[in-house]
């Protein structure tokens, strides 16, 4: 993947920079990874019903 590629991705999902360059999440300051987000969406769903 390009730097160019990358800069667009980051643009499009701010959320998983972190994640995109280093492999590391840190939901505390805002940045995810799609899994984690896929779960914790589950997990809040659960929460409700």
């Amino acid at each position: 993947m390009s730097t160019n590629e990358l800069e667009v991705i980051k643009m499009l999902y701010p959320q998983y920079s972190l994640w995109l360059i280093s492999g590391e999440i840190a939901p505390e300051i805002g940045q995810a990874s799609p899994e984690y987000d896929e779960v914790n969406s589950k997990l809040d769903s659960s929460r409700r019903g």
